[in-house]
Parts: C-alpha cells; structure tokens; sequence
C-alpha cells in the first residue's frame, strides 16, 4: 500500500484507497480515487507481487468543470407569460 501511496502522492494527487486485490498470481492491483484542486478521477497501479516494481499505470484525471462561474449563459432563459415582452 506504501508504494501505491507514494506513486500517487509523487503525481500530485490527494489520494484515497479505493481497492486492492490480487489479480492472478502474481499481480496487484491497487486502486485510488485521486484528486487534485481542479481535478478529480482515479488512479489504478499493477504492481509485482514478489518483486513489488511498478507493471502498469491507469490514470484518468480529469479537469473539473466550473459551470458556477461562466459567462455563457446570459439571463435566466426564454421570457413567458406577461413579462415576454420589454416595455
């Protein structure tokens, strides 16, 4: 766990342990919910169950979307009613 622990804290990311399990024989898959400031996603590291080197990285961390602060949408939408039309 230390080592996914530090893979993922060595990319930036605040890291919160999703899963982990033995995938076949000789691998682990370690799974992290990661995210940052301005992003969030997971983190998914294979790592040698023997050997405990690195296999294979899984990382999907995206941007997040800031909707609360955009300027394209301008007013409140289609007037209805008696307030349709600008006197």
């Amino acid at each position: 766990m230390n080592l996914g622990f530090s893979q993922c804290r060595a990319r930036g990311y605040e890291c919160r342990l999703k899963d982990a399990d033995r995938k076949g024989r000789d691998v682990w898959r370690v799974k992290f919910h990661a995210s940052t400031r301005n992003a969030k996603g997971h983190l998914h590291l294979d790592f040698d169950a023997y050997s405990r080197s690195l296999l294979r990285v899984d990382e999907k961390v995206k941007a997040r979307r800031d909707d609360w602060d955009d300027d394209r949408h301008k007013g409140r939408g289609k007037k209805k009613g008696h307030a349709r039309r600008d006197d």
